[in-house]
């Protein structure tokens, strides 16, 4: 069975995302008392998208402007996961800010915001469309295996990115722009990826990058 982790932000696209492809899951409520019983009952992990990961766990610094708005209960709970899910050998899957708390468990860093840093914008378009863009995939990797495609479109609702990969840690995919769009544990034998786009919210749920990671999760966790 897979945990959820919960996410304060479009968490219906997860559901709807793994009900289509007929996903055993179980959601991970950060808040409950009973969360960490859960954990063990899991055999993997999904690490939602949702608000930024408190910026002094990856050695920046909370802005006055930005008081308030980050999730620390959450960023400690899905930390401790990562420990479990570390030590147990149980494969993880990270998804946008998921994608994020991986490196920065790893002793990575993000990018704080990609425009007023980069200048390059990955945002959504407007409230409910997302910004569609390429990305190519080096081919010596786990997430190259699994999609078997060099290069792809991917949807893209993010203003942080990973900066300095975390220890043990690889880049396995770009955007243009040169923002980078998945990671996996340098140690194959470990199935810990992260991909910044978003697969549950794909047009098409067929498509291979969003259903072949998750398919991949799937068949490991049985």
């Amino acid at each position: 069975m897979i945990g959820l982790t919960l996410s304060e932000t479009g968490f219906e696209y997860y559901i709807k995302w793994l009900k289509y492809h007929g996903t055993n899951y179980t959601i991970l409520d950060y808040k409950s008392d009973s969360v960490f019983d859960d954990i063990i009952k899991c055999t993997g992990f999904i690490l939602t998208g949702g608000v930024d990961i408190y910026p002094e766990l990856y050695n920046d610094w909370e802005t006055k402007e930005d008081a308030g708005k980050f999730n620390p209960e959450r960023d400690g709970f899905e930390l401790k996961l990562m420990d479990h899910a570390y030590n147990t050998g149980k494969p993880v899957y990270g998804i946008c800010r998921g994608c994020q708390l991986v490196n920065v468990y790893f002793k990575g860093s993000l990018i704080y915001d990609l425009q007023s840093i980069r200048n390059v914008n990955h945002t959504k378009i407007d409230k409910d469309t997302l910004r569609i863009h390429p990305v190519r995939l080096v081919k010596n990797s786990q997430i190259y295996e699994i999609i078997r495609r060099e290069k792809g479109f991917v949807t893209s609702s993010h203003h942080q990115a990973i900066d300095r990969p975390g220890e043990g840690i690889i880049v396995t995919s770009k955007s243009p722009d040169g923002v980078i769009e998945s990671i996996e544990h340098e140690d194959s034998s470990k199935f810990i990826i992260g991909v910044q786009w978003h697969p549950e919210r794909f047009s098409d749920s067929e498509n291979l990058f969003s259903k072949n990671i998750l398919s991949r999760l799937m068949y490991l966790t049985k």
